[in-house]
């Protein structure tokens, strides 16, 4: 009879433990669910749960409703005991309850008559399907992520779920359902701790002390704003009762990473060399954890010295030398405080703060080298965050934090105040210098790594307050409220006496370069000069309801809504763009057929608002002085600088009028955002199908669509003025106004044609001729997984998708701009013109398979595996057929050729060829295979772990991106379109060793 009762026990037990993603779980706690019935089904009313962490000590005692259920919301993620007492009957205890961060882990009991004993039962964490979730979200654990050869960094987590893809190198960052790099949101213990200057990048604690993952791709619930991709929710280790230490080293030997290729010209000379570049990396770990009260008291405390280097050296390309070394050390300290059974209080604080200094140098043909000198860039800084939680009653939970985040942004060197950066573009479109057969481009003593220069700092102050209220026993409402207000100072200015950057081109008979029809052979110099500065401020808040509802045993519907406004300020804290009453409805369906707990359809739908960036801040609202100057250029003036010889360009007649595109005035903020700014949204459905092959084994299948309904970007009005108000064709008074594109615009602006504002007008959208900015994903998920079982584990899935439209979003990987809100898209309307296709997150086809297999007691083998299918290929050009031909700035989708015949002026006619977004074919195809091998053992008592990681197994060297420009200017071709510019990542191994007691 004993044996007959634990078996129906453990069956129930191991059908019930979920791991789904719940949208009501606390966002980076979790929560665990219980429903108790007798032996006939019927649900037991006032049964006393205890739920306690054996390692902690902290325990919650409370009883099931009217019928036999309870939430614990709010729970430390960790491994709980759960116990369920009633007279009359059998006491149950079941251990090693696994509560993971963001989750409900539902338990599913069933009480006998009364044998005077305790049924003890063990279910551990099975995967399996959480049926009342409605979120798409991937849950892993560092434990099960050691296991996996996955690089150690919180991106390379988020590429193992489903649908998102690895950006373009010059960002970084992970495109999640088609979005830019720039839309998504990290976490970590609750702290908001993303890059709000651009959205590019968030606080770098080392994979060492993140404890649990949860990688949102759609349909989160309404706690979480501000994102337009995904989100990443992390969640540090703590302390236990049991006093714990060890230490790691992870090495990446230089002499073990292989070098992307290098890329020719036709002729066989350089375009980029690489051959001698060099990299390496140490990390080390020194941890301890342990309780300073027992039960009451913990710790866990890290500290992470770290030294990491790279050699990049251009001498066949540029010229350059740069050699890199960073060795600053994180630390990072965890407090857990339980002050009673009901009332917790958690203190997170680490430094993140970086110093990469770089030593660059030139490099002659013959190898003699010359120290230009150094550049350093700071990042990081230290950041904390305080939470309380408290169980004021069975029904209602409480969360308060509060927590700073800060970001250093500053770049200094220690040449800026002689070297300028002067590059020739006349015989080579690129950055490359004293190529035989192609001519000198880069002459001055700045490099394209140091001419830009900032002092800067970002820092958030965050706050946020949740409640957690069992309603009835049929509605959980969770409520609260967060606001951040967050600050960038800045200080930006391009390196040299003059402030400024040189760029020299070769002009041709009849080209008009700055309204000027050139003669023959005429070259030409373009000096820019800008520099912005100030403190400028954002508020962002929000508040939300949503009321998880159980419609039925097999129904769940969430109910979700959300308000979010932002009030961004300018260099004097005067509000020049505030969005409120942002109304984000999420909107969740879960149907458990039959109600046995193997299949699940799904649904979800909601809308997503993204923040206007404070980029957009400094930049448009600063005090910004932008002005371009073209020049007859007359040859290279020779110079010396630390023992090495370059060259200035020697300046004669101007070209045109100075190019003004900001003053160095705070503008008017009448003048620089229509007063009819609407929120930058996306809206999102889903609907999918969960099922259980066996008890390790499930399938699912997923249908994604997101569309960007709404966009914020800068958009000069010029021509709009000119047309309503009849000034002359060479009005151009360069006012960029913040908008919507597509969309009518209310702003201040020049009324009579004197080039100052003094009045209000509405222009149409087709006054403006902005397109409205269009991106639409979609997306169908296949997955098989089967859990681990001590085993082995395997997880596989196929991502059909397509992304399409005219606008990528925050960032712009067409030209590597990270200008978040104000890259060149939408800047005129000509640069829009074909603007329409594949977008370069669009990756048609992507498959992931990782999974790990123990070889024996000592050994575990793991594989990553992933392919997708090709970037989308443009065909830029630099010119448009409209009236003003060359545009000033941008690439547009046109190329040019001459006609050979010629206007009045002396300017070339030409012929226009449109070459819409993504037309040229794709890059090939990425396959990579990571594998690890690992070898567990003690020695001298000590739990001790040897480990190799092999990326990229077999080298592959796909192409990643290629040169998309050409035209070199107007009508010439340029001879490195489609050449090389970036590979996927290539081989290297990190050996590690780790040790612990």
């Amino acid at each position: 009879m004993f044996k007959m009762k634990k078996s129906i026990a453990a069956l129930a037990v191991a059908a019930s433990l979920g791991m789904g993603a719940n949208a009501y779980a606390g966002n980076n706690d979790g929560g665990i669910v219980v429903s108790v019935s007798d032996s006939s089904q019927s649900p037991l009313a006032n049964v006393a749960i205890v739920i306690r962490n054996s390692n902690t000590g902290f325990r919650r005692a409370v009883t099931t409703d009217s019928d036999g259920n309870l939430r614990v919301g709010l729970l430390p993620v960790g491994v709980y005991e759960v116990v369920a007492e009633k007279d009359g009957y059998d006491t149950v205890s079941l251990g090693e309850v696994t509560v993971k961060i963001g989750q409900n882990t539902n338990v599913n009991l069933t009480l006998y008559p009364d044998n005077v004993e305790t049924i003890s039962v063990t279910g551990s964490a099975i995967a399996s399907i959480d049926f009342t979730s409605t979120e798409s979200a991937l849950n892993i654990s560092a434990v099960e992520l050691d296991r996996l050869p996955v690089p150690r960094s919180v991106n390379s987590v988020a590429l193992l779920a489903p649908g998102t893809t690895q950006g373009d190198n010059r960002f970084g960052g992970v495109s999640f359902g088609g979005s830019s790099v720039a839309e998504n949101q990290v976490y970590i213990n609750g702290l908001n701790v993303t890059n709000f200057r651009n959205g590019l990048g968030f606080s770098n604690p080392p994979y060492e002390f993140y404890d649990q993952f949860q990688v949102k791709t759609g349909g989160y619930s309404a706690e979480f704003g501000r994102s337009t991709g995904g989100v990443i929710n992390a969640v540090v280790k703590s302390g236990t009762n049991d006093f714990h230490a060890g230490a790691s080293a992870y090495v990446v030997p230089s002499d073990l990473r292989e070098q992307a290729p290098s890329v020719f010209e036709a002729d066989g000379s350089y375009f980029t060399y690489r051959d001698n570049d060099r990299s390496s990396e140490v990390n080390y770990n020194i941890w301890a954890s342990g309780a300073l009260i027992e039960d009451t008291l913990f710790f866990y405390a890290l500290y992470n010295p770290r030294d990491v280097e790279s050699r990049s050296d251009r001498r066949l390309s540029d010229g350059n030398l740069n050699e890199s070394k960073d060795d600053n050390a994180f630390w990072g300290v965890k407090l857990d405080w339980n002050i009673t059974d009901n009332h917790r209080l958690e203190l997170l604080t680490f430094s993140d703060d970086s110093e990469d200094v770089t030593e660059i140098s030139n490099v002659t043909e013959d190898g003699e080298r010359y120290r230009i000198g150094s550049s350093t860039s700071y990042s990081g800084g230290t950041n904390w965050s305080v939470k309380y939680i408290g169980y004021l009653t069975d029904d209602l939970t409480v969360s308060a934090m509060y927590g700073e985040n800060k970001y250093d942004l500053t770049t200094e060197t220690d040449s800026s105040a002689d070297c300028e950066l002067a590059l020739d573009y006349r015989y080579y479109y690129g950055f490359a210098t004293d190529i035989p057969g192609t001519g000198v481009v880069s002459n001055g003593c700045a490099t394209t790594s140091n001419y830009y220069l900032e002092e800067g700092e970002d820092k958030r102050e965050a706050m946020r307050l949740d409640f957690d209220w069992a309603v009835s026993d049929n509605h959980l409402l969770r409520f609260g409220m967060d606001n951040e207000t967050n600050t960038s100072y800045g200080n930006e200015f391009y390196a040299g006496p003059r402030g400024t950057y040189w760029l020299i081109y070769g002009g041709f008979d009849g080209e008009t370069v700055n309204n000027v029809v050139l003669d023959a052979d005429t070259d030409y110099a373009m000096g820019r000069t800008r520099t912005v500065g100030g403190n400028f401020e954002t508020e962002a808040s929000a508040f939300y309801i949503e009321d998880t509802w159980t419609v039925t045993d097999e129904i769940t519907l969430t109910l979700g809504l959300r308000n979010e406004q932002f009030d961004n300020k300018n260099a004097s804290g005067e509000t020049f763009a505030k969005i409120d009453n942002m109304w984000a409805p999420r909107i969740g369906f879960a149907w458990d057929i039959g109600g046995v707990g193997e299949h699940k359809v799904f649904a979800s739908a909601g809308r997503y608002f993204l923040p206007v960036a404070n980029n957009t801040n400094v930049r448009l609202a600063g005090n910004e002085a932008d002005q371009r100057n073209y020049y007859v250029f007359t040859g290279w003036e020779e110079f010396s600088y630390n023992g090495g010889t370059y060259y200035a360009p020697g300046l004669g007649d101007q070209i045109g009028a100075t190019r003004v595109t900001s003053t160095g005035e705070v503008p008017d903020t009448r003048s620089i955002v229509s007063s009819n700014l609407d929120a930058m949204y996306q809206d999102e459905i889903i609907i999918g199908y969960q099922g259980m092959l066996t008890d390790d084994w499930s399938w699912g299948i997923k249908g994604t669509q997101r569309q960007l309904n709404g966009a914020i970007d800068d958009m000069i009005i010029d021509h709009a003025i000119a047309e309503r108000f009849g000034c002359s064709d060479d009005y151009h008074p360069n006012q960029y106004v913040l908008g919507n594109p597509g969309e009518s615009m209310e702003v201040y602006t020049d009324t009579d044609c004197d080039g100052s504002v003094d009045g209000w007008a509405t222009f149409t959208a087709e006054e403006l001729v902005y397109p409205e900015a269009e991106r639409t994903y979609y997306a169908v998920d296949l997955n098989v997984a089967k859990a681990w079982d001590g085993v082995w584990s395997l997880d596989a899935t196929y991502t059909w998708s397509h992304s399409y439209g005219n606008s990528e979003g925050l960032v712009k990987s067409d030209n590597g701009q990270d200008d978040a809100g104000l890259t060149t898209d939408f800047d005129f309307p000509e640069l829009m013109d074909g603007a329409y296709g594949n977008l370069p997150n669009d990756r048609r086809h992507m498959l992931k398979v990782f999974g790990s297999y123990a070889i024996s007691e000592n050994f575990t083998l793991g594989i990553n595996y992933s392919l997708q299918s090709g970037r989308p290929v443009n065909a830029f050009g630099v010119a448009h057929p409209g009236p003003d031909g060359e545009v000033d700035y941008g690439y547009t989708y046109y190329l040019s050729t001459p006609s050979g015949e010629f206007n009045d002026d002396g300017s070339i006619i030409y012929d226009y060829d449109q070459v819409t977004r993504g037309s040229q074919g794709r890059t090939p195809w990425v396959s990579r295979i990571d594998v690890n091998l690992a070898y567990s053992t003690e020695i001298a008592g000590l739990e001790t772990r040897f480990k190799i990681d092999v990326f990229n197994l077999l080298d592959a060297d796909n192409v990643t991106r290629v040169n998309e420009v050409a035209e070199s200017s107007q009508g010439q071709a340029s001879p490195r379109y489609g050449l090389a510019q970036a590979f996927q990542t290539p081989r290297y191994v990190q050996l590690s060793a780790n040790v612990r007691f």
